[in-house]
This record gives C-alpha cells, structure tokens and sequence, in this order.
C-alpha cells in the first residue's frame, strides 16, 4: 500500500501571499539579463540517500524503517559590479517503507539574498529570504527532521527587504540609517495550532560628530519597530528605544560625559486588552577614559523616569567598555538598567591565523516572527552556498569579511523558537568558535536563550552545545563527526507544568570523492531524547533513533 501524505488543506497556503518574493527573483534575473551571461553562475546538485532506521519509543515495539530521499537542488548566483544575487531552490522526494504500509512525501524549500549598491557605500539595497520547515516542538530541538517527528515542522517563509544610508564624510554630523520591511507565516502543525502571519517594519539610525569636533564628542542611535500580527486578532507589537551621549573633554584622555536613554514598548488592537504602554527612561552623568577611538571605558550615575512606580527615581551605575585589545581583537560590554531590571550587553571577536571565535549576549524584547526574519549569524565558517558541511568550509582571516556571491557565513547552531509568536523578553548568549590547522578542522558553538513571556505565567531556557569535526584522511577522503546537545526546561501554568527534555544528535562519518563532480557519503547517526512532564507526573516520550545512511552526491557544474 502506497500513502501520498499532502500538506493540510486547511492550512494557509503560503505560496499565493509571496509576491515580494516573486518580485525580488524577477528582479534578480532582470538585472543579470543586463550583463553577459558569463556573470551567471548556475549550478545543480543531485543526491540520492538510503537510510535504513530502528526506532524505539518508551512504551511502544522497535520499528524499522527504510527510507529513500532523492533531493536535487538548484543554485543561480550573480555578481557585478554593484550587485550580487544567490538563489537556491531545493526539491525533497522522501519515500519510507514500514513492515505495513509505504509512505511518500514531498518537501520543496528555497533561499535567497541579494545587494545592490548602486553608489559604492553611500545607499544600499539588500533582500533576503527563505521558505523551509522548522522545528515548531520547542522540547523536540535537535531531533525533529524528515525522518523523525516530521508532524512538527511547519513550512515556514520569511522575507525581509531593507534600504541603507552612510552618510559618513561629513566635517562636523555624519550619520547612517536602514529602514526594513519584512513579513513572516507558517502553516499549523499538530504540536502547534497557531500560525504565524506577521508584517513588520523597522527603522533605525545613529548621528554622530565628525572629526572637526575636537574637544566635543557626541551619538544620538535609536530605532523603531511595529509588527501587525494578522492571526487570532493579536494586534500591533511596537518598540521604539533610543541612547546618546555627549562627552566634554577636559585633558587629553579624560572627559565629562551626559547620557540619557529611552524605550517604550506598546501593544495594541488586541481581543483580550487596550492599548498597553511601557516605558522607561533614564539620565546620568560621569567620567570617560579614552585611549583610542576603540579603546574607551564610561563610568556615570544615572536616575530613571518610569510609569511604573516601582521603576521610577531609581539610582542606579552605568558601565560603558569598548576596547580592542588588538587588530584581531575586539571586545565591549554596557551594563545599566531596563524597565525590567538589571541590563547587560557584550561582544567580543578575535581572529588568529588557525583560531576564530565570536561571542555575544543580548537582552530584547521580540517574538518569534522577528527572530526568524532577522536572525543573529556569528558564523566564524565561510563555506561554499551549496555545502554547509565543514570539510568544505574555511575561515577567513578577517574579523569583518564579507562572503562572495557562492559563499555564506556559517554557525552550527540554531534558534530554538516556539511559534506562538507571544511577547518575550529574550536573554540569550551565542559562542561560535574554529580551529583549523592542516588536516584537522573542528567547530565548537554554544546557545543560550532565556524566554521570559511577558503576558503569560511561563518561562523557559534552552542550552545548547554542538561540536563540528573533520579530518583529511587523504587527498580524497575526509572523516567527519558531529555531536549535539540540547537541555531545555520550559515552565508554564498548570496546564503545562514544567517539562524537561534533553536531547542529543550525534553522528560519525566517511565522505569520498570519486571524482571531481561525484561524491559518496557514508554516515552512522544517533539521536536520543528523554523528556518527562514533572510537574503533572506524565509520562515522558523517551525514545533512541538509530540509523545507517549511505549516498551518492553529483554536482553539475
């Protein structure tokens, strides 16, 4: 018996609401019909992958699975003087055969990204965009694909289209800015009956002095953003946050600085609630010590102004680094407050000749369809657009390098994103490291997130840790390996109680070249969950998923 398996019919198709994705890949082939043809790369990749699977979940009998996958992807990229463009389009024929029945399903997914600069650095013009399906089980992170909890992933497209100006020669005020457009929907899953379909638009920009200011230094930044939630009648989700300072010099190294900041946060247009506001501003004043124009520390006191009591006349220390220890090394770090508390924000990057890492930690208040469209990419690999395996990824000798037309930035980690699309305040934290030297490749990444929902009594935390290695057997041979690690907590009301799941997704592997457009891959996979509902004492969805892959890889150039 042969089961095609389609997606719901109840669903929100999300092919017929995508005119600006259609309209950016016209344009993209427009603009390369302008030039020779030699400017177009197109590239195809097919594989075929057998796997063979023994699944065994708590309660139930160990089942076998066979599954074929034949997947061709399509790759177009362009470059010119002023623009480049990548799409890749990728079409997934996954056939499984049971002791009882044979199953059939179809997957197509794509991705784009393109920049114009039509005037060297002063405007540019930048698309990006993706359709794929997406983890939507936050406890099944890491062990949720084709094979294996497929009923969570939910087709998912975000674009997002922005406009950017550097106004940065100025004698006396310079300034830059981007504005953005971006819109994100999915389908409904059965762990997720709620879809997403969100618009939202952004603005942001900073002003600053130029250099004929010498004893008088001064950055006003601040951003808007509003995001209309279509479904359920969720409203609008608007944020706006602004800072500056004004530093008075009084010896070479030292000067008095002013600062001050605001942010409010807004809700409005929902069923269940007005207009909600809250804000909260601060001023202070203090010292500043400058070494350099990146290596400085600020130190002020400052008092706040919120409409909430409890917020307001507050006392409170500021702490303001931004050093670069080396031109290889850079490192800052803000420390205040926020409307909900105690506020920290850091960063560092450094580079070496075989060592590469980035870290960041961040505090915001977002939702899920603002994370999936502008998502936060430390990625220290620069690896080929059509590979993301890391024997076929380098890393750059600059902290700031740009990839070219048919490369992309790659971390080893992802999100870990429920689609609810309810108001949270996200503490998170991302570690993306490399190493390489001759033969020996290895990455080692870690996340951290914190959801704290704003309007719901829930909190959860998801730590992840990856490790990423690949080793020159031969001049044709590589062995690859790959471990993965997730513990989430998610705590919630009485209905949902407090679950703990820790994953794992692991695997060991051989990669061959049997020519210069042919490969084989030969990889032993193991993924693990043990989840338990402590709080309602359910029982937990245990389960170990052990499989064997082989499959051959040919690539048209």
């Amino acid at each position: 018996m042969v089961t095609t398996i389609q997606n719901d019919p109840n669903s929100r198709s999300l092919h017929t609401n995508s005119p600006l994705t259609t309209l950016t890949l016209v344009l993209l082939l427009v603009l390369a019909s302008f030039k020779a043809n030699a400017k177009l790369d197109v590239s195809a990749v097919t594989s075929v992958e057998t796997v063979y699977q023994d699944l065994k979940r708590q309660n139930e009998d160990t089942r076998t699975l066979t599954s074929v996958i034949v997947e061709p992807t399509l790759n177009l990229g362009y470059r010119s003087k002023v623009f480049r463009g990548l799409w890749k389009g990728t079409y997934t024929r996954l056939q499984r055969d049971t002791q009882d029945i044979t199953f059939e399903q179809d997957y197509g997914e794509y991705s784009y990204s393109a920049l114009w600069t039509p005037y060297d650095d002063l405007i540019a013009f930048s698309a990006q965009g993706t359709l794929q399906y997406q983890n939507t089980n936050t406890s099944n992170f890491l062990v949720t694909d084709y094979l294996n909890n497929a009923n969570d992933l939910a087709k998912t497209r975000s674009n997002r289209f922005s406009s950017t100006i550097n106004l940065d020669k100025g004698n006396w005020v310079r300034a830059n800015g981007t504005a953005s457009y971006s819109d994100t929907a999915s389908e409904r899953t059965d762990s997720s009956n709620r879809a997403l379909d969100n618009d939202s638009y952004e603005l942001n920009g900073n002003v600053f002095n130029g250099d004929r200011m010498r004893r008088v230094t001064w950055s006003i930044t601040g951003a808007y953003q509003s995001t209309q939630q279509n479904t359920d009648n969720a409203g609008r989700f608007k944020s706006r946050n602004g800072i500056g300072f004004v530093d008075f010099n009084l010896f070479e190294q030292w000067a008095v600085r002013l600062t001050g900041q605001h942010e409010a946060n807004q809700i409005s247009g929902r069923n269940d609630t007005g207009s909600l506001v809250r804000e909260y501003n601060s001023v202070g004043a203090g010292i500043l010590y400058r070494q350099a124009e990146n290596r400085y520390i600020a130190l002020t006191m400052n008092k706040s102004y919120s409409d909430l009591d409890e917020d307001d006349d507050e006392s409170f220390a500021g702490v303001e680094i931004g050093w670069a220890l080396s031109s290889r090394t850079q490192f800052s770090a803000a420390y205040g407050r926020r409307f909900y508390g105690e506020a920290i924000k850091a960063n560092l990057n450094y580079n070496t000749k075989n060592v590469r890492l980035a870290l960041s930690y961040n505090e915001d208040v977002t939702n899920t369809s603002r994370l999936l469209a502008n998502p936060e990419n430390l990625g220290v690999f620069v690896c080929p657009a059509t590979s993301t395996s890391i024997a076929d990824c380098y890393q750059p000798n600059s902290l700031s390098y740009t990839p070219d037309v048919d490369e992309q930035l790659v971390q080893f980690t992802s999100q870990n994103l429920e689609f609810d699309d309810n108001i949270i305040l996200r503490k998170s934290a991302n570690f993306q490291s490399g190493y390489s030297f001759s033969r020996f490749t290895i990455a080692v990444s870690s996340r951290y997130s914190l959801d704290d929902y704003l309007d719901d009594d829930r909190l959860r935390r998801t730590l992840s840790l990856s490790s990423n290695l690949a080793y020159k057997i031969g001049s044709y041979t590589n062995l690859k390996a790959t471990i993965n690690y997730a513990d989430i907590i998610d705590q919630g009301n009485v209905d949902i109680g407090r679950i703990e799941s820790q994953n794992w997704n692991s695997s060991l592997g051989l990669t061959r070249e049997l020519g210069k457009q042919l490969v084989a891959d030969f990889d032993v996979i193991y993924l693990h969950q043990q989840r338990e509902n402590i709080s309602n004492e359910r029982p937990g969805s245990n389960f170990a998923d052990r499989r064997i892959s082989a499959s051959i890889t040919y690539t048209f150039n």
